[in-house]
């Protein structure tokens, strides 16, 4: 017996080496110093957290997941393609996964069934015997299939697309086979992050390509700014090094029932403006406008076939061995076509329509011209904004332009009377903040700190930097001071990420008092609750507890 994901097809290249890699992917823009030879070795991207459901049970559900919850959610062309193509891996990245089962001893699943479909070496019927076949059989056997008979590809520069349903991928093998550039998926909506996202771009870039991250839209569900937020938050950044290509917009059929008709429910004018704020506010983050991934029917369905959108890169979907078919209006061809979703590389494959020059041009340009629309205007990306007063003192005292690069806004208006404005220094985002209590002082949003800022709501949750980013040994730090002159202190290290000391509270005065992190330690968690007490782990085993019923702290360990 084997388990529902399992090939039928013998084992393919076992890896020499399985590189799990740490990434965080608030840091995208900020790629590793070193590009590995392909011939060096295997570099294999493995991720395990929703490897149950990719193996077991390989399912949309009816709503969009939320992080946490062991599910990757839709991908690119969700609507267009079965389960088995949506958990497409290569023959070589196959291999992989039945190496990290055998390595985590998952158990394997019971014998085959109408509802899995799942294939042994005894029953399965070979296409060669029966090209006409159209049974129904297991994801892992049916994809290898697949792949075995979808070695076409057009002629031009080959890359791929993966997310969380391709949990191992041997990008060194993927190399071999000729992809050149991927997109990874990043993020969906404002409530999931993909867990496979970090060893998936930093493995691609690893072995040689130029990659960049894709947020799957829900239109309905938050504004287009505030996805654009997330997404480049969680990743989806951009940096003109010429390794990264523009953050993706895939938007497309609705796949999930919970969510309306195919167009979200939305009318064409009310699409049209997502994304036009999603966008916007890309741009504004970035520096650049965003690249959009969809079909022609959709856009013709859903935005009523707008050629307002014909300055950003088109990655249109279309799966046949015939060509892309119609564009889109307003684009007169592609620049990325996504031709297969069943191989010859593992997720789906796609070609770029250009040069190799001209995908470098992509990666490396905000001026960058779609292959079949036109130059983007320069107007907002060149436009001077003044930086002056509180906040112009700290951006100069810090290392101004050089550091922090140009601004990207005015000087706004924060909350609690506050100010703030944002600079971009090759897709790289820092805001700088004044408050009458603080001062003025800036935060790096894509370091771990700068994210968990962002992430608890910025100066609405934490307060104001009064502090900038300091390093000290083990690890770095960086206080934020409310109007109402509650501290706040985030706390980072290599091996526990960035967790918040409540300096003003119970237990951050206890953890103050015995020497901060000299003393117990660096936080490992913000404060939780049990019951009716508080409690805070540290990193030299120690756990500060407070309970709300007598108001006493103590430590166990």
């Amino acid at each position: 017996m084997i388990s529902p994901r399992k090939t039928a097809l013998p084992a393919a290249v076992t890896a020499a080496i399985l590189a799990f890699t740490t990434f965080a992917p608030a840091i995208a823009a900020e790629t590793p110093t070193e590009n590995l030879d392909p011939d060096r070795g295997n570099v294999v991207s493995v991720e395990t957290e929703e490897l149950d459901t990719v193996v077991k049970d390989p399912k949309l559900p009816s709503a969009p997941p939320k992080t946490g919850d062991k599910n990757p959610g839709a991908t690119m062309g969700q609507r267009m393609k079965s389960m088995d193509e949506t958990t497409n891996l290569s023959p070589e990245s196959e291999a992989e996964l039945e190496q990290v089962e055998k390595e985590l001893d998952t158990k394997t699943a019971p014998a085959a069934s109408a509802s899995v479909g799942a294939v042994t070496p005894e029953t399965r019927e070979s296409p060669e015997s029966d090209p006409s076949s159209t049974q129904t059989v297991g994801p892992a056997g049916s994809m290898s299939l697949m792949i075995q008979a979808n070695t076409w590809r057009p002629a031009g520069i080959m890359g791929m697309d993966v997310s969380g349903w391709q949990p191992t991928v041997n990008w060194s093998a993927e190399y071999s086979k000729g992809a050149r550039f991927a997109y990874v998926k990043a993020t969906e909506g404002t409530g999931y992050k993909s867990p496979s996202f970090a060893s998936q771009y930093s493995g691609s870039y690893n072995v040689g390509m130029i990659r960049g991250a894709y947020h799957f839209a829900l239109p309905s569900v938050s504004s287009g700014a505030a996805q654009a937020d997330y997404f480049v938050n969680n990743g989806g950044g951009w940096s003109a090094d010429g390794k990264t290509l523009p953050g993706l917009l895939d938007i497309e059929y609705n796949p999930y029932s919970s969510l309306g008709n195919t167009c979200y429910n939305m009318s064409q004018p009310q699409m049209n403006s997502w994304i036009k704020s999603f966008s916007d506010r890309y741009k504004q983050r970035t520096g650049r406008l965003p690249a959009i991934y969809t079909t022609t029917d959709w856009w013709r369905t859903c935005t009523g076939n707008t050629a307002q959108f014909n300055t950003h890169p088109l990655h249109i979907a279309a799966y046949n061995t015939t060509g892309a078919g119609a564009m889109p209006n307003g684009w007169s061809t592609y620049d990325i076509w996504q031709f297969s979703a069943s191989g010859p590389f593992s997720g789906d494959s796609n070609q770029y329509r250009g040069s190799w020059a001209q995908l470098q041009s992509m990666a490396s340009s905000r001026n960058y011209k779609p292959l079949g629309g036109r130059a983007p205007s320069t107007n907002a990306v060149n436009q001077s904004y003044s930086v002056s007063g509180g906040i112009g003192s700290i951006y100069r005292a810090t290392g101004g332009a050089a550091k922090w690069g140009q601004a990207v806004t005015p000087e706004r208006a924060a909350a609690s009377g506050g100010r703030y404005q944002e600079f971009v220094r090759n897709g790289v985002k820092a805001t700088a903040y004044w408050h009458p209590r603080t001062g003025a002082h800036m935060v790096r949003n894509t370091s771990s700190i700068g994210n968990k800022f962002v992430q608890t709501g910025r100066e609405r949750g934490l307060g104001f930097p009064s502090t900038e980013e300091r390093s000290i040994s083990g690890g770095a730090y960086q206080s934020f001071t409310t109007a109402s002159g509650r501290t706040h202190k985030v706390m980072w290290t290599p091996s526990t990420g960035s967790n918040t000391i409540k300096e003003y509270g119970a237990i951050g005065k206890f953890w103050s008092k015995r020497g901060h992190e000299r003393g117990y330690g660096f936080p490992v968690t913000d404060e939780y609750r049990v019951g009716n007490q508080v409690h805070q782990r540290f990193s030299k085993g120690y756990t500060v507890r407070w309970s709300s019923a007598t108001n006493h702290v103590w430590v166990t360990r």
